[in-house]
């Protein structure tokens, strides 16, 4: 087949790191090209280097025989290579068609936006996609998932010979997701050529052609997904074998219950919300993109607070009315979208780590931070969760987003919480690290913490809870034994209006006495 793309000896440097060093591989025409590795491996460097966000330190590209200088994103657009990146670039108080088209606006007489030609261009992009919203509808009141696949409108509008897809599906349902593979392989019908980077091995598998590893900002190996297996990849990847990640099936003794909500809601989004947390286990939260599991997990930490029902703490009825009260009862929250809810992107890594926990008494006192008891901690956590990072004072907003994710866990375990929620954990995560992410829950579990867990990915509910609660359209549908878990009978519940008769041990879900 014809060579598209050539990466030759591509390095790239930043003061005390080197992202990348040497990287040589070809991606071949008309194919979805994966590139694979664990978080700082180099992966989002090398697309944003080929996307012209980034110029290299050293090395060249070659594009269709010639080589590629790129003086920014739209340059490269221009040359057909668009980028869909892992954190959105979005403006959220702009409406969707504005975004799909921002920089792009379709003009009358050159100078105003023709707004029924953008209106109409927006509704056929996204139909494209699948995609059932009003055009005019503010982009900041969409869900994570939707802003993703608008993400992927606005870099289609531009009809690119190279689609760069940076983790697409980490926001995403099955559901949307089985959409974005059906437009991937659409365009690949089409002579599309598309890289494509993911942590799931099943969905690389399943959808790309050929893999290139990296590892430590150096290339491991190209091949063919047919000439290699799961298991290679992932040797390549981390360069040993992993444990297999199995589920546990949880202790049979009931432990006392930590947290319990009654018919909690907000009048909109989520209502008549009951169940319980005990302690020592791990219970899923399931269902499908804007069936308000995020929503009740924010009610519970205050952000904002519920308009009714009950939250109680060890059976006595608390007040949560912002998220200092949930935090000061023992509640934390590692939140959906840890760039602009979980982080502050421009303080460093250890005043991330540490934000939580102040004024909690753990390492500071009258207001006062005893800088000794916080640099030790600093330090475990760092140690613990073996976050790549040149020093503790190096901006949070330059780690590669597994290493952010890593920062947001540990912010809310330093903070000594009785519950944690945790809403998505593995996003944008490797394999390694996810595996890592699991073993962690269950220690935390085995010491006593409360985890809520809620994810868009499946197996991961199914292989981290000891039940699991799902919700539809507001509402939790019902709840699901470790017994009884499988992806038919959650999706059963997440999916349908009445349970399948046929499991009648799939219950509705009510208070946990």
């Amino acid at each position: 087949m014809t060579v598209l793309l050539s990466v030759e000896q591509i390095s790239k440097s930043y003061p005390g790191v080197k992202a990348l060093q040497d990287v040589s591989f070809t991606v071949e025409a008309g194919t979805v090209h994966a590139v694979m590795g664990e978080n700082g491996a180099g992966k989002s460097t090398l697309m944003q280097i080929i996307a012209g966000a980034h110029p290299p330190t050293s090395g060249r590209l070659v594009f269709d025989g010639q080589e590629l200088l790129l003086s920014g994103t739209k340059d490269a657009a221009r040359k057909g290579i668009s980028i869909v990146f892992q954190e959105l670039m979005l403006a959220p108080n702009m409406t969707v068609a504005e975004n799909i088209f921002l920089g792009a606006e379709p003009r009358m007489a050159r100078v105003l936006v023709d707004r029924g030609v953008l209106i109409a261009q927006a509704r056929a992009a996204m139909e494209r996609l699948g995609i059932a919203l009003d055009p005019d509808t503010r982009l900041g009141d969409l869900t994570i998932a939707q802003q993703q696949l608008i993400e992927i409108c606005k870099a289609l509008i531009h009809e690119p010979r190279l689609l760069i897809l940076d983790e697409p599906t980490s926001s995403l349902s099955e559901a949307d997701s089985l959409t974005l593979f059906k437009v991937v392989h659409d365009l690949r019908a089409r002579g599309v050529t598309i890289l494509y980077i993911s942590h799931r091995m099943r969905e690389v598998f399943d959808n790309c052609d050929a893999v290139t590893v990296l590892r430590d900002g150096k290339h491991v190996r190209t091949t063919r997904l047919a000439d290699t297996s799961p298991e290679e990849v992932v040797r390549l990847m981390v360069g040993r074998d992993l444990a297999e990640v199995r589920r546990i099936r949880p202790e049979n003794a009931e432990q006392p219950i930590v947290l319990s909500v009654q018919g909690l809601g907000d009048g909109r989004r989520y209502q008549d919300v009951t169940f319980a947390l005990r302690r020592g286990e791990i219970v899923g939260l399931a269902g499908l993109v804007g069936a308000g599991r995020s929503e009740v997990a924010m009610g519970i930490f205050g952000a904002p607070p519920p308009t009714s029902g009950t939250i109680a703490m060890e059976g006595k009825p608390v007040n949560v009315a912002r998220p200092r009260d949930a935090m000061k009862l023992g509640i934390g929250l590692v939140p959906e979208d840890r760039k602009d809810q979980g982080l502050v992107l421009g303080m460093g890594v250890g005043s991330n780590l540490s934000l939580a926990a102040l004024g909690l008494g753990g390492i500071s006192n009258a207001g006062f931070i005893r800088p000794g008891e916080e640099s030790q901690m600093i330090d475990g956590y760092v140690e613990r969760f073996k976050i790549k990072t040149p020093t503790v004072e190096q901006l949070v907003g330059l780690l590669s987003g597994g290493n952010q994710q890593k920062v947001v866990l540990a912010k809310w375990l330093a903070s000594k919480p009785r519950v944690l929620i945790v809403d998505e954990p593995t996003r944008g995560v490797d394999v390694g690290t996810k595996a890592e992410i699991y073993a962690l829950m269950r220690e935390l579990a085995r010491d006593g913490l409360a985890i809520l867990v809620i994810s868009s990915d499946l197996p991961e509910v199914l292989t981290i809870s000891d039940r699991i609660l799902v919700m539809r359209a507001g509402r939790l549908a019902g709840e699901i034994s470790f017994d009884d878990a499988t992806e038919e009978r959650i999706m059963s519940l997440a999916a349908l209006e009445h349970a399948d008769p046929a499991h009648p041990e799939i219950k509705p879900t009510g208070f946990v006495s």
